[in-house]
C-alpha cells in the first residue's frame, strides 16, 4: 500500500509517502500561514522522490486536530479531494497522537505528555504510552483544559509541544514539582509520525470515506467532559 500522509495543524508543514517496499519519503518546514502554498509543493516533492504517482496512492491520512482551525481545514480539504478523486479511504488522526509519536520516535521514554497551546489560557493536551511495536497508545482520554486546570497523579518520563511553553511554570506549581522530567516544548508533529499511526489504523481497518471525514475540535465537547470528568488524573 502506499500511504500519504499529510499535515497542517500547527504551524508545521509536512508531507509524507510510505511506498509499498516500506520505504518513507518526506517534506517538513515551520512555516506559520504559508501552509496552502507549500502543501501542494511538499506533495509533488514527496511523490517525486517516491517515483509515484498521484494515481498510485492507495491510502490517504492526514491530523485531523486539535490545533489551528485553518491549518486542519486545509489537510482535511486536500485528503478529501485526493480520497475522491482515486476513490480511496482516509484515516484521520488526532494531532496530538501524532505529536505523542513524534516524541516517542525521537525520545527513549516508555510515555510522554503532550500539550499543544489552545490559546485563552487553555492546552489541548494527553498522556499516551508506547505499545510493544513503539506506536502511540492513548492512556486516559484527550482534554481541552485551562491551563489552571491540567493535573497528573501518574507523572510521564517526558513532556512535548509548545503547550509546555506556556504551562510549565503553572503545572510545575500545581503537580510537578522538582521531579525531573525531559521537556521538548518546541518539538511539533510531523508527517513520518503520522504514517506510522496511520498504518495501523488502515492495518486495523480504522478507515473512513470522503464523505464522511471529521475534525477532532475536541472544544465541541468540553461542557459535555467537564460534567462527567473535568481533569484526567493519568
Amino acid at each position: 500500500m502506499n500511504i500519504l500522509a499529510i499535515d497542517t495543524s500547527t504551524e508545521a508543514c509536512s508531507a509524507a509517502v510510505l511506498r509499498a517496499d516500506g520505504e518513507v519519503f518526506s517534506e517538513f518546514e515551520i512555516a506559520p500561514r504559508q501552509h496552502t502554498k507549500l502543501l501542494p509543493q511538499m506533495m509533488d516533492t514527496v511523490l517525486k522522490a517516491s517515483q509515484l504517482s498521484k494515481r498510485d496512492i492507495t491510502g490517504c491520512t492526514f491530523a485531523n486536530g486539535p490545533g489551528a482551525f485553518t491549518g486542519i481545514r486545509i489537510a482535511a480539504s486536500t485528503a478529501q479531494g485526493i480520497a475522491i478523486a482515486l476513490d480511496i479511504p482516509i484515516a484521520p488522526i488526532s494531532t496530538l497522537a501524532v505529536l505523542a509519536q513524534s516524541s516517542l520516535n525521537k525520545y527513549d521514554f516508555s510515555d510522554v505528555l503532550v500539550a499543544l497551546d489552545a490559546r485563552m489560557g487553555e492546552a489541548y493536551w494527553a498522556i499516551y504510552g508506547r505499545d510493544n511495536s513503539g506506536l502511540a497508545v492513548l492512556k486516559g482520554c484527550e482534554n481541552l483544559n485551562k491551563l489552571d486546570d491540567v493535573f497528573v497523579l501518574n507523572i510521564p518520563a517526558c513532556g512535548t509541544g509548545h503547550g509546555w511553553a506556556v504551562g510549565e511554570d503553572i503545572w510545575r506549581q500545581n503537580f510537578l514539582g522538582k521531579k525531573e522530567i525531559k521537556i521538548d516544548s518546541a518539538l511539533l508533529p510531523d508527517s513520518t509520525a503520522l504514517l506510522k499511526l496511520a498504518k495501523r489504523a488502515i492495518d486495523n481497518g480504522d478507515i473512513v470515506s470522503a464523505d464522511h471525514v471529521s475534525i477532532n475540535y475536541l472544544r465541541n465537547n468540553v461542557a459535555e467532559k467537564s460534567n462527567k470528568n473535568p481533569l484526567m488524573r493519568g
